[in-house]
């Protein structure tokens, strides 16, 4: 395809970079200067909820779970160019990458020792080579690009975590492998927690250096006909409700805030008078897999190029139902705007939202009416075999907004 108003997009995503480690959302243990940078060019979602915090589940969502034909066939037989750069296996034998023109050929580091430099690291290696997709993308392309984020390697060097670190903390240790597994805040060693805590802030460090880059290339020109998408599947528990990381048996646990809050921020070329990228938050209650939606609209749209991000944000009604539903095993998780119900049948945990942001007071022996409805809709859903959210099912008001 060829001509002025051919579009494009990029789709960054990064696993396991939950919403909890990055300022734009909040967070002020470290700095992520490139991440606020996009959030400030953005349509940021605030309420960004994973379908799973199993990585194949989560990509039924986003590509679909079966082999019909998906949003990635359609836009091919429209004449666009779905190519995919992955450092994950599991993403080359999906159904759906099949649908895929390109999937561009990756070999992947296996770093066993912290790196001697950033430029040696795992996600050094990723980046550079989607920096190579990104500057020779062609006209008419979807670009899908997936890192292992912080489930590969934690190979920072020791000079950035020990540069993180604060000076009466005790030394980052020099371990690589991502931590995984059960963590017992009265019995474990809180100095352990903490060394989870300095490796996983130098891994975001990283990334967000990287992105920077990826940001940098994409403001050469192709900004001006590229939509942008950053999203994360799933998030990265760090002993917050009992659990590190996402690789353990505790379904239940790994069904709070932490592992499903993630980053969701989509950038239009739209700019302002000034030549600046606009920028939105959105409080509406989302799933990642929005993000196929808007691509659809992109690459179907007959307006100009041009397209506002007030313009995706009124559309948003349309996309979303204001309610979320996770599944983990036989973990089933309903968040709305005004409740959180974790249940896998013989145990049921509640939470008040928004108020209870990291989910600390379970308050499901106060609410049991509330708890008894929200269970009634999770069978309903059960019931109807739905993959995710079904078309025309709504909540009752009780359930959708909270009477005070």
């Amino acid at each position: 395809m060829s001509g002025p108003e051919i579009r494009n997009a990029v789709v960054l995503v990064i696993d396991q970079l939950g919403a909890n480690l990055l300022g734009a959302y909040g967070s002020t243990l470290f700095e992520t200067p490139n991440f606020n940078r996009l959030a400030a060019e953005s349509l940021l979602f605030d309420q960004a909820i994973s379908a799973s915090p199993s990585l194949p589940h989560a990509y039924d969502q986003f590509w679909g779970s079966s082999d019909e034909k998906n949003w990635l066939g359609t836009i091919g037989e429209a004449g666009y160019s779905p190519v995919m750069l992955s450092d994950a296996s599991e993403l080359l034998t999906h159904p759906s990458s099949k649908y895929f023109d390109r999937i561009l050929p990756f070999e992947k580091l296996n770093n066993e020792q912290p790196a001697h430099g950033m430029e040696q690291t795992e996600l050094a290696h990723f980046f550079a080579q989607a920096a190579q997709a990104v500057s020779s993308l062609e006209n008419g392309s979807c670009l899908w690009l997936h890192s292992r984020g912080l489930s590969g390697a934690w190979d920072a060097p020791i000079e950035l975590r020990n540069r993180l670190a604060n000076s009466e903390d005790p030394v980052p240790p020099h371990w690589c492998q991502p931590p995984s597994g059960w963590f017992d805040p009265d019995n474990d060693d809180p100095d352990q927690l903490l060394s989870y805590q300095q490796v996983c802030a130098a891994q975001v460090t990283l990334i967000d250096d990287f992105l920077g880059v990826v940001l940098d290339l994409m403001e050469t020109g192709l900004g001006e006909s590229t939509l942008l998408c950053l999203l994360s599947p799933r998030g990265y528990p760090l002993g917050e409700h009992g659990i590190v990381g996402s690789d353990s048996a505790h379904d239940f646990e790994k069904c709070h805030g932490e592992s499903l809050h993630v980053p969701l921020m989509v950038r239009t070329p739209d700019r302002d008078g000034y030549g600046s990228f606009r920028s939105l938050r959105s409080g509406s209650l989302v799933q990642p897999a929005l993000v196929t939606h808007l691509l659809q609209d992109w690459f179907s749209g007959d307006e100009p190029m041009q397209q506002s991000l007030q313009d995706f944000a009124f559309r948003l009604p349309e996309k979303t139902k204001e309610v979320t539903w996770t599944q983990s095993g036989k973990v089933n998780t309903l968040q709305t705007h005004a409740w959180k119900l974790i249940t896998d049948g013989d145990r049921t945990s509640l939470y008040v939202k928004p108020d209870d942001r990291w989910e600390i007071n379970d308050v499901s022996r106060r609410c049991p009416g509330i708890v008894e409805a929200m269970e009634n809709a999770l069978t309903d859903l059960t019931a109807k075999g739905a993959v995710c959210w079904p078309e025309g099912y709504e909540l009752s008001s009780e359930l959708a907004d909270r009477q005070e």
